[in-house]
């Protein structure tokens, strides 16, 4: 009797299993490691669904890959790659000439635009769900073309992408994107069930102990446009601090680091540490430090709306970890002056940085408090509760 009690509750585990509903999330990128609001979502919707994220293979920031989850990493075949690669290149480069004459539109990469795609739509026709969210515009108009009716997960705004005069508004059954602002920018005037969550962690309260924090910590991805040259300059001129550079890193801007700042590297003024860590290791990590940095470069602040009205992941980070930080002065900042949790400067002269220092030294255990005030505010399994339910409703209005 035993044996069949077991074995009956076993069979019932399986029915359950069975009669989970398949989710797929889509995206055409190969970063899925560093798109924490991607992973967060699967984790909540894995306990009520058959969830799997279609990825590509990590190639460019980092090639780490996540070993938890029920992730499809998609291949590219390599000689298509490089040859692809090598005309987007030439044709880029003729196209940024010509522009300097006859001002025009951007190149479209190949290997972006259609490339991807076609792998993508070609994996995605072989696959099932009852339910498709896909991350931003390319994989949505992909999604669409194979299921119809998807769900949209918005991370990057860019109204020039190609893909987004190709999209079906009428077949988004949801909008998961970060503020109002950016969701009236890309569907001005249009009615649609939509959610308002933060790139942010699930936050759970941390004991710190305020001395044993030290030095400053750059957390993520470790990009030029990203003006992680003007953070390491500061450490130049004021080697009495240092810092940790602690993300993926690509290429190019490692080795201007190398080049630029080598002396700094080389006597422990600046130290790069690109090893993976899970989120609530990462935030573990970025604890042991007194101050963070959070900024873009203002080329890109000026012509991206999608960096000046969206708070980066890693800002979200510093906040679960008690860490203040000195960011960038932009609308999708501005929460960061509100709480006090942080400054927001106008420029990265080390002087205006060394400054914005010093306020935060002098009363630093109230602005690391605030930290925690925005970490329980945008708490990502608080604020995307009301989406799980609409979904395990049935995911329409």
């Amino acid at each position: 009797m035993e044996t069949e009690s077991l074995y009956a509750g076993i069979g019932n585990i399986d029915d359950k299993l069975r009669m989970k509903r398949k989710v797929l999330i889509v995206t055409i990128n190969d970063y899925i490691l560093y798109q924490p609001t991607i992973l967060n979502l699967y984790d909540l919707l894995e306990k009520d669904f058959d969830v799997t994220i279609i990825s590509f293979e990590p190639k460019y920031i980092s090639k780490e890959k996540d070993t938890l989850r029920k992730i499809i990493y998609l291949k590219v075949n390599p000689l298509l790659t490089e040859l692809v690669n090598k005309i987007d290149f030439v044709a880029n480069k003729v196209f940024s000439f010509l522009n300097k004459i006859w001002p025009g539109e951007k190149y479209q990469y190949l290997y972006y635009n259609k490339v991807l795609p076609s792998v993508l739509k070609k994996r995605l026709g072989s696959l099932s769900a009852n339910m498709v969210i896909a991350v931003d515009i390319p994989a949505l108009y992909v999604a669409q073309q194979i299921f119809g009716k998807v769900h949209l997960l918005s991370l990057e705004i860019d109204l020039q992408d190609p893909f987004y005069k190709k999209i079906n508004i009428h077949n988004i059954l949801s909008v998961f994107i970060q503020n109002s602002i950016r969701f009236n920018h890309l569907f001005p005037g249009i009615e649609m069930p939509v959610f308002f969550v933060q790139n942010a962690p699930v936050f759970n309260t941390l004991t710190q102990v305020e001395m044993g924090k030290k030095g400053f910590v750059w957390a993520g991805t470790l990009l030029e446009r990203f003006a992680v040259l003007d953070c390491i300059n500061f450490f130049k001129h004021f080697p009495q601090y240092r810092l940790v550079l602690k993300g993926g890193a690509e290429k190019n801007t490692l080795k201007k680091i190398t080049d630029q700042f080598g002396e700094l590297v080389e006597n422990g003024t600046v130290t790069i540490n690109r090893n993976y860590l899970p989120a609530d290791e990462f935030i573990r990590f970025l604890a042991g430090f007194r101050i963070g940095f959070c900024f873009y470069s203002w080329e890109l602040i000026r012509s991206s709306f999608n960096y000046s009205t969206a708070p980066s992941g890693k800002l979200f980070m510093y906040m679960a970890a008690g860490v203040p930080v000195i960011a960038s002065n932009i609308p999708g900042f501005k929460f960061v002056e509100e709480y006090g949790a942080g400054i927001l400067i106008d420029d990265y002269k080390p002087e205006t940085i060394k400054s914005a220092v010093d306020r935060i030294e002098k009363d630093f255990e109230k602005y690391a408090q605030a930290c925690f005030m925005v970490a329980d505010h945008y708490s990502f399994e608080k604020n995307a509760a009301p989406y799980i339910q609409f979904l395990k409703k049935g995911g329409e209005a």
